[in-house]
């Protein structure tokens, strides 16, 4: 089996996690918590590197799953948002780990870098708006749903993976999809399992990988204005 149906699922989102570790944030000048030149960097990296990793194994995904996308992506892409943003505002989990005294060790603390307050110049801050954006609508639906859907959820199912297709996923699969969801998002514990399992279905109903995308991005796309329009910068 060519290595490249297994690599063109794990690769994308592996540079997204490997490159933090070669491009440090952290500030070392005065009470910043970030430096600012830095993120952009990393932000900006994680966008060319992540875009030329799939496009190096576009061939291999598009041979495992051709383009198609149809009206429903859009619409389970905006219910999703509604659903993350108000579950989020009601913080139902903090609630009620609050009353048995474990939020603080359970649920971490979200960073909330407010790109309008570090950076001083209009040329920085829409040149990290236009990266960020991208990584977060084009880059990060690509890469997640490339590893969940098309590596993790058809891995637990069958040791020849890459040959399972979608619609054939079991019970199993299923459920390690809203798993990831819940583990990757500590802090948004039942938005992220309502949301994944929102998309799941989506998936089962259409057998369609990139309606999954376009919902993710559709997602990621109303919760980014949404952030920027009232500050919610833990949010993304």
């Amino acid at each position: 089996m060519d290595w490249r149906s297994k690599a063109c699922c794990i690769a994308p989102l592996l540079v997204f996690f490997l490159l933090p570790m070669l491009i440090s944030t952290e500030s070392e000048v005065g009470e910043a918590s970030i430096d600012a030149g830095a993120y952009l960097v990393l932000v900006a990296a994680r966008v060319v590197c992540m875009t030329l990793v799939v496009v190096y194994f576009l061939r291999q995904v598009l041979s495992t799953f051709p383009f198609a996308v149809d009206g429903r992506s859009v619409a389970v892409g905006l219910v999703g948002a509604v659903i993350w943003i108000g579950l989020c505002h009601l913080q139902l989990e903090r609630s009620v780990l609050d009353l048995v005294g474990l939020s603080e060790q359970i649920l971490p603390e979200r960073d909330a870098v407010d790109p309008f307050a570090i950076y001083s110049s209009d040329g920085a801050l829409y040149g990290f708006l236009l990266v960020r954006f991208a990584l977060l609508v084009v880059c990060v639906p690509v890469a997640e749903e490339l590893f969940l859907r098309g590596f993790m959820m058809r891995a637990v199912e069958a040791e020849n993976w890459p040959q399972l297709p979608l619609s054939e996923i079991g019970r199993t699969g299923l459920i390690v999809g809203t798993v990831y969801g819940v583990l990757s998002h500590p802090g948004e514990l039942i938005a992220a399992a309502i949301w994944f399992s929102l998309v799941t279905w989506l998936m089962v109903r259409t057998g369609r990988f990139w309606n999954c995308v376009v919902a993710h991005a559709v997602t990621n796309l109303v919760l980014g204005v949404y952030v920027c329009a009232f500050g919610q910068w833990q949010l993304w």
